[in-house]
């Protein structure tokens, strides 16, 4: 008897675990394959590789993810057109959908020590900065000269 409690109480938590979100706590919306749909949604993808390199450049860290909070989408699509209207941005077709991926990077380069915990897909417009996407992690000590290098990619229809 007891082992067949035992293979119950086993078997009830792994379904749980299975049909259950990643966290209890979470009070944000995720993105990236599994994000709920919003109106005019045309982006399907997003997706940031970070870097780490010390001031010799050698490779100290690297991270990627497609675990995104504060998605705005809007400010994304926006930022994508303007890009796109301002160079050639390549269309590629799967399964009779077009699409096109944008790859964006960026690179901070550090003069003290500090705690490096998240990376923003920070948009500009008129002198005001809005953040689009934000990718939060375990932090990491950096000294003076480390780099870090965010590479942003967008996929959406077109």
């Amino acid at each position: 008897m007891k082992k067949i409690s035992y293979v119950l109480g086993i078997f009830s938590i792994i379904v749980f675990s299975i049909f259950s979100s990643e966290a209890f706590a979470q009070d944000r919306i995720y993105a990236g394959i599994e994000s709920k749909a919003q109106p005019e949604d045309n982006i399907f993808f997003m997706f940031v590789q970070i870097t780490l390199r010390n001031s010799d450049g050698d490779l100290v860290t690297y991270m990627e993810s497609n675990k995104l909070i504060d998605v705005d989408k809007k400010i994304i699509n926006d930022s994508l057109d303007y890009f796109s209207s301002s160079m050639e941005i390549p269309t590629y077709q799967l399964n009779n959908k077009k699409f096109q991926v944008f790859i964006l990077e960026t690179t901070t380069e550090f003069d003290s020590n500090t705690m490096y915990a998240s990376a923003y897909y920070d948009i500009t417009v008129n002198e005001q900065s809005n953040t689009a996407a934000t990718f939060l992690f375990d932090s990491f000590l950096t000294s003076p000269g480390d780099e870090v290098t965010a590479v942003w990619t967008f996929a959406r229809l077109v």
